[in-house]
């Protein structure tokens, strides 16, 4: 996209509505494709009456995100998702998708029905919805994004695919071989938040397990043969059973820390150098469930946190 194109996007230039009149613009995030929740993504979408009948895998940059941003009127206040959404769009392609309504609906009924079926953040404010039935980490890590209107579909698709956007997808029908190649080759994600801060617990608690005393090392045991080690407290609890010689560990700053909005975020590429120094480093899905997690509460979708399973019990609120 040229600097010309994105000038024309973010100062609002009128772009051709008329497809989308009919249509409507989904963006598949990545979270999705690694937790290949796409093909139950299409099943919602397919009761609802939208098929999608164009598609395109898409890198998705940082100018992308803030021509979103601009389109959708994000006030400075909510700046510090840029952050989470980087977080998000470094796990890997993205997929566009052009979806035809295949119920005669009036362009406002037809994106109110997508706002329903999206679902809200946080995820469990709307049960029945995608976000809600199909799951996800939280408010960032949400699975999809769909256009509120004809304009900003088109506004929305330009700032993806280029000023001539419906020229950019692929036909429709070969859209499942693309997922079916996918499923097949690559590894499916499960980790939700609980998950993913456990084992970077795990992994620290293992490196300092001489320094924690005979205390620390039988609360580490207890705690992991509940599967309570990602309780909030739970890090902090072992930091300071740590013998005194050892206060000073870089590594119970991040043992300690909850990787929730409870606590101010920390810039997560230094604290990746530390864990990487101490052999404790994470790999790709977990920096991105700490880094969004620290800014939008994580749902419970596993036993863990709290000792019993809870499918969608939401810590907080957006």
């Amino acid at each position: 996209m040229t600097i010309e194109d994105e000038r024309a996007i973010r100062e609002g230039q009128s772009f051709d509505e008329s497809v989308w009149q009919t249509h409507a613009f989904c963006l598949i995030s990545p979270d999705s494709l690694r937790e290949q929740r796409v093909g139950a993504i299409l099943d919602h979408l397919a009761v609802a009456g939208f098929k999608p009948v164009g598609w395109r895998e898409v890198r998705v940059t940082a100018q992308q995100i803030d021509a979103i941003a601009e389109i959708q009127k994000v006030g400075a206040g909510s700046t510090f998702r840029y952050r989470a959404l980087d977080a998000l769009f470094s796990l890997g392609p993205s997929v566009a998708l052009r979806l035809r309504d295949e119920v005669s609906r009036s362009a406002a009924e037809r994106y109110a029905v997508l706002h329903e079926i999206k679902g809200g953040t946080p995820p469990r404010t709307r049960p029945g919805s995608i976000r809600h039935e199909v799951g996800s980490v939280n408010a960032i890590l949400s699975l999809l994004h769909l256009s509120d209107s004809p304009a900003n579909a088109a506004r929305e698709s330009a700032a993806i695919l280029g000023p001539e956007p419906l020229a950019a997808f692929h036909d429709g029908g070969t859209f499942d071989g693309y997922l079916s190649v996918l499923a097949r080759t690559q590894p499916k994600e499960s980790r939700d938040h609980v998950a993913v801060l456990g084992a970077l617990r795990g992994r620290i608690v293992s490196a300092l397990w001489t320094e924690l005393g005979d205390e620390g090392r039988a609360l580490a045991d207890r705690l992991t043969a509940r599967g309570e080690l990602a309780r909030p407290d739970a890090g902090r609890r072992l930091a300071a059973l740590v013998r005194p010689e050892a206060a000073g560990h870089p590594l119970l700053a991040v043992l300690a820390h909850p990787f929730d909005p409870s606590a101010a975020p920390w810039d997560l590429s230094e604290v990746d150098l530390v864990l990487r120094r101490h052999g404790c480093a994470c790999d790709s899905w977990e920096m991105a469930v700490l880094t969004t997690s620290q800014y939008f509460e994580p749902v419970l979708t596993t036993k863990g946190a709290h000792g019993h399973a809870d499918r969608d019990h939401d810590l907080g609120t957006d």
